[in-house]
């Protein structure tokens, strides 16, 4: 701030502090006069303050208090990094290397860039119980199969340690990542969002194979078979525990779908209703279906397959919670060409057995009652 926007901000307090003390001394005319000039002097302030930064943005360099400070921007400084480019003591502190690959941890705005853009699609991660964890691997423990209840003692009374079901879930991360060719010519803009260009690829297979390792998981889950939607029913009231029957979730594909939405009432009213809560979505007694493609979800011969229960309970999902970008422009020497890895590291584990149930459906003309 300059000298002349500092001044009028002590003017605009010591007006403030006046009109305060003529409040105090019952003056109030003259105090909603003063209200008016300190309104008039706060819009002077705010203009000259927008100008201000305004020219303040076309400068690298600017003098406070006779000391050079760099406007670092963080684009900029990964950009650079990765390509192995100088950096400045300020764009080192906005970088941090992972390994001796020269791989790059991703800035925290376009990590976001990404995860926004692997939400438009179908995450089932988003369904599971996603936990952050700083290491590659390790042990996390976890409550499983919760029946129990608060354990009565007093001051000489030991808890028993027996009535506390905790299980020690073990992880280890694995990296799934993509090359990505991109021009040489964007490259050589230092400015240009990275992200931008390779994110929507990365997170279409990143999603496409944190699916694919949850629904492996998924499979493990017992079985319910049938011969129409009553089995559905069957495994909502019976099958799961109440608690986890109320916050379930239909997985299904575009087969099974197909099947829930053909079916009606004796009224003739279709089964599946509007989901409130997510828009575009369908539920069935009041649980949302996700649909998923029958290319990513097969299900047997002959048969509809719905994944039905709390998936939060059932798969926890270990995440390192970070991209790491790396590059070589040897191997695109001939395309005029750089490629671009893009990596992430996951695990998927199950964690209760009786939170998800798989039913399966023999295709029969099967009509709802």
């Amino acid at each position: 701030m300059n000298k002349e926007l500092r001044e009028m901000l002590e003017m605009i307090n010591n007006k403030k502090a006046e009109a305060r003390e003529l409040v105090n001394s019952n003056k109030i005319e003259d105090a909603k006069a003063m209200k008016k000039e300190i309104e008039g002097l706060q819009n002077k302030f705010d203009l000259m303050k927008d100008l201000y930064e305004e020219e303040m943005d076309g400068i690298d360099m600017i003098e406070i208090k006779d000391k050079k400070i760099e406007k670092v921007d963080s684009t900029v400084a990964f950009n650079k990094a990765v390509l192995g480019k100088p950096l400045t003591e300020a764009q080192a502190g906005l970088v941090e290397k992972v390994g001796d690959d020269g791989g790059y941890l991703v800035p925290v705005e376009q990590k976001t860039q990404i995860e926004e853009l692997k939400r438009e699609l179908i995450p089932l991660k988003e369904l599971c119980n996603v936990i952050p964890v700083g290491t590659l691997s390790g042990s996390m423990p976890l409550e499983v199969d919760s029946n129990d209840e608060l354990t009565a003692f007093d001051e000489v009374t030991e808890i028993n340690q027996s009535s506390i079901k905790f299980g020690q879930v073990k992880f280890e991360l694995s990296d799934y990542g993509d090359i990505i060719p991109v021009s040489n010519t964007l490259l050589q803009d230092e400015k240009a969002n990275l992200t931008t260009y390779v994110g929507k690829r990365f997170a279409k297979k990143a999603v496409r194979t944190e699916n694919k390792k949850i629904l492996t998981e998924l499979a493990k889950a017992g079985k319910v078979n049938g011969n129409d939607y009553l089995a559905l029913n069957k495994a909502l009231n019976i099958e799961l525990d109440p608690a986890i029957s109320a916050s379930a979730t239909i997985i299904t594909n575009q087969d099974g779908y197909d099947y829930l939405d053909g079916l009606v009432d004796g009224n003739g009213r279709p089964l599946l209703t509007d989901s409130l809560t997510h828009a575009g979505a369908k539920e069935y007694k009041g649980k949302r279906i996700v649909v998923l493609s029958n290319q990513h979800l097969v299900s047997e011969e002959g048969k509809w397959t719905f994944f039905v229960g709390d998936i939060a309970e059932y798969i926890a999902f270990f995440d390192r919670q970070a991209y790491e970008m790396a590059v070589s422009q040897e191997a695109g020497f001939t395309k005029n060409a750089t490629f671009m890895r893009v990596i992430e590291r996951f695990d998927v584990k199950k964690v209760d057995s009786n939170a998800v149930v798989c039913v399966e459906i023999t295709k029969t003309v099967a009509k709802s009652k």
